[in-house]
């Protein structure tokens, strides 16, 4: 009698425990195939968006900052996307510019961002190697986020 119950509580346990192998597998499965749908979802989008040209985080814009250069083989339509934002806490907006410099003769677009704001802007580049350029207007720092993109 002893021998039947304890038969049976050893084939429970093992029932149970094959059910819970088979379930970690599959959600093992089903993790790894939404991870891998995942990155080619943001694949497919930032190449619908278009390829990054230049990207930059800059902790904090006192007066002014400089990124480094990237280079357009040809005329491009680019999109400036900036992220800016206060610092330090204070009723005051700061008022700022980022400029795309073409080294060289220095010809520039400009576009000006209120901190505690996103903006996009499209411009159209012509061949060469350019930098970017961050002018702070206001006596705050700010933080700046953003990248220049091929439309």
């Amino acid at each position: 009698m002893l021998r039947g119950k304890f038969k049976n509580t050893l084939l429970c346990a093992v029932a149970v425990s094959a059910l819970t192998v088979g379930t970690q597998a599959a959600f093992a499965s089903d993790g790894t195939q939404n991870s891998i749908q995942k990155r080619n979802q943001e694949k497919v989008q930032a190449n619908a968006q278009g390829q990054v040209l230049h990207s930059f985080d800059i902790s904090r814009v006192d007066r002014w900052h400089s990124s480094g250069p990237f280079t357009l083989n040809s005329t491009k339509s680019v999109k400036l996307k900036v992220l800016t934002a206060n610092i330090y806490w204070s009723p005051v907006t700061p008022y700022s510019e980022v400029s795309i410099v073409r080294q060289g003769d220095g010809k520039r677009v400009t576009m000006s961002i209120y901190a505690r704001d996103y903006k996009e802007e499209d411009f159209v580049l012509e061949a060469g190697t350019y930098s970017l350029e961050f002018l702070n207007h206001t006596s705050m720092p700010v933080y700046m986020r953003g990248s220049v993109m091929e439309n």
